[in-house]
């Protein structure tokens, strides 16, 4: 029994000093893995891992605010990324599909701008690896302190799994050179009556068109890179007070609560904003599934104002009839404008709405004005009375002005109790 209490200390100082082991490892790699190769990093049969010290936990949040740091640093740069091979692909589509100079996609120039895409994409492609990778240490460190997780399997959760091949996938749509061409069916606006009944026909066209049409659509899916820079540099994620207050109340500092802070703080330039970004993208897919079933006489000006009254028009929810689109991909843009502008006034109507409304302090102050003035009232009213009551009896006592007149002042004496 005397010999039981060295025992647990020297059970403790192991456990210690593996835990020690590993925190240099993380700071040394950089990382956070299951295989240690410190001898001294041992579970002694413990299914919870190793116990956490006050040194051990400073330094393992030292080693989480500078990944989370990493994090952001991370985000810049594969938001600087997505933008240049968009950039890059928006010039490519525009000088060959007015074949600028005589630039075709066969030409070099368009080979080594498609190559540059392929290179920035594969560069992006490498940060968001590289920052699911950053994200899963950062999980791993604060399991560790919670619970003493030490396995890196702990935190990859099939969710996680299900949303990195997503991004990977998004990310790394891009055209590629010699892509090659497909066939791209054309419906006319216009119905071709050979008869009546089941003479009615609608006339169609194939045509060839660069396969780079439906990558260059796709490839604006990195747009959500934007998403996640934005809730980085928000002022909700950089003040950790914030974040802390958000953690004891169980919020995730995510985009769905940075959307709504900026809904609530400001509507309108919100709104605006995003309506108008929304509108130039989508006229220029649009642009981009349309133009080659339309003659090379139509001046692009033309084109792309025909395209941004077409996608503003639906998605107002109106239609005149006046541009109508001629692929199935240019009506598939066509719906899901429709229904983005569905939910965007949806949401005008709602903040129009909130903004209508008092506030509680405004209903307070007319609750108050209300009740003074009725206060007011009342008192009026019982001077009246008293008033008319007061006449009644010099009328009754001294006789004056006859029952005319008491007559009249009954009348204002009955008016002012039941007012």
């Amino acid at each position: 029994m005397k010999h039981e209490p060295k025992k647990r200390n020297d059970f403790w100082e192991k456990r210690k000093i593996s835990h020690s082991a590993m925190v240099t490892q993380c700071e040394s790699n950089g990382s956070v893995t299951s295989h240690n190769t410190s001898s001294a990093f041992q579970r002694n049969n413990s299914r919870y891992g190793v116990p956490i010290d006050s040194i051990a936990v400073k330094q393992v949040y030292r080693v989480r605010s500078e990944r989370l740091s990493n994090r952001v640093r991370i985000t810049d740069r594969s938001l600087y990324l997505a933008l240049f091979g968009v950039i890059l692909m928006l010039v490519e589509s525009e000088i060959t599909a007015e074949s600028i100079y005589g630039i075709s996609k066969d030409h070099w120039i368009s080979q080594s701008i498609r190559v540059g895409v392929l290179f920035s994409t594969i560069a992006l492609l490498y940060h968001i690896v590289l920052y699911h990778l950053n994200d899963i240490v950062v999980r791993l460190i604060l399991e560790l302190v919670d619970c003493g997780a030490d396995d890196w399997r702990v935190v990859v959760t099939t969710e996680r799994v299900i949303q990195f091949c997503m991004e990977f996938v998004a990310c790394a749509i891009c055209p590629l050179p010699g892509s090659g061409q497909m066939n791209w069916t054309f419906i006319d606006p216009s119905l071709h009556k050979d008869g009546t009944g089941e003479g009615r026909a609608i006339q169609t066209r194939t045509i060839e068109v660069p396969v780079d049409i439906i990558l260059s659509c796709f490839m604006l899916f990195r747009s959500y890179l934007f998403a996640r820079f934005m809730v980085l540099h928000s002022k909700q994620f950089q003040d950790a007070s914030t974040r802390t207050l958000a953690a004891l109340n169980r919020i995730q500092v995510n985009f769905s609560f940075v959307i709504k802070t900026s809904l609530d703080q400001q509507p309108v330039l919100f709104l605006t904003s995003f309506t108008f970004i929304f509108w130039i993208i989508m006229s220029w897919m649009f642009v981009q599934c349309e133009r080659y079933g339309f003659s090379g006489k139509n001046p692009q000006t033309i084109l792309y104002s025909n395209s941004l009254w077409f996608i503003a028009i639906t998605f107002m929810l109106n239609g005149y009839g006046d541009i109508v689109p001629q692929t199935n991909a240019g009506r598939c843009i066509a719906i899901f404008v429709g229904v983005i502008g569905a939910v965007i006034s949806s949401i005008l109507i709602a903040v129009i709405s909130r903004n209508i409304l008092l506030s509680q302090g405004q209903r307070n102050v007319n609750n108050f004005m209300y009740d003074s003035k009725l206060a007011r009232e009342h008192k009026e009213a019982a001077a009246r009375v008293l008033q008319h009551t007061w006449h009644i009896h010099k009328c009754l006592q001294g006789g004056e002005g006859g029952n005319r007149r008491l007559r009249t002042y009954q009348r204002k004496f009955l008016k002012a109790i039941h007012k």
